[in-house]
């Protein structure tokens, strides 16, 4: 849908946008996936307004405003990724030999707690928006997966900066175990109206956790515990 909605209110000929998808789908699934969006009504076809036998594909209002907002969550994923690399340089000039200072050790607990229960939590947050604005399908369809995979990175880049600096290591479960008040009240909000659906459509790869996720749906106060269960999976 991503490749659909870039094109806007115009839209895109179904051989431009097979064109472009080419290198990961095939032609037939292409159109199999775009037939199964029309009728789900995220796409609409078009007669081109110069060859009148073409029909231009576009993303409907309701899904261009909601690949936005998928672009918007990227957008905050990527200055969380821009952190930590400045954070991972700031560290890597340090001489191997030496020992990380109490001011050091603090300054990573505020960072992480930036990071993981300010930033981390507004783009989450935004799924309870999607869910109510555009659907629960929508929420749970397309949203999520889009943004899962670039938080896996996140995790998987913190586990690289704490495994180069074992002095944080103490620092970092630290800082999971408190969430504050308000992201847990929203936690809890989201997970009671969404939790039992969203454990129906877990991702393949944290099935393994899916234990952990349904104790932090119970206990949001846990919502630390969410980042370890992702870091299980790096």
């Amino acid at each position: 849908m991503e490749v659909v909605c870039k094109y806007g209110r115009v839209g895109q000929s179904f051989n431009r946008l097979v064109e472009e998808a080419k290198p990961f789908i095939s032609r037939s699934t292409f159109a199999v996936r775009l037939e199964r969006l029309q009728r789900l009504n995220y796409i609409e076809k078009l007669p081109d307004e110069k060859v009148k036998q073409v029909k231009r594909i576009r993303g409907t209002l309701q899904a261009r405003m909601l690949m936005w907002s998928v672009a918007r969550a990227k957008e905050g994923v990527t200055a969380i990724v821009k952190l930590i690399s400045e954070k991972e340089e700031e560290l890597s000039k340090m001489p191997a030999s030496e020992r990380l200072s109490a001011e050091q050790v603090e300054s990573f607990r505020a960072f992480l707690r930036q990071i993981l229960l300010e930033r981390t939590t507004s783009v989450f947050s935004s799924v309870a928006t999607i869910a109510v604005t555009y659907g629960e399908a929508a929420a749970g369809d397309i949203f999520l997966p889009s943004i899962t995979e670039d938080f896996r990175d996140i995790v998987r880049r913190l586990s690289s900066l704490v495994k180069k600096n074992p002095d944080l290591a103490k620092t970092t479960l630290e800082v999971q175990k408190k969430p504050p008040d308000e992201s847990v009240k929203e936690a809890r909000m989201f997970f009671e109206e969404f939790g039992d659906e969203l454990l129906e459509r877990i991702p393949k790869q944290l099935e393994a956790r899916k234990a952990i996720l349904s104790e932090v749906m119970r206990h949001p106060e846990k919502l630390g515990s969410l980042v370890s269960a992702l870091w299980g999976q790096v």
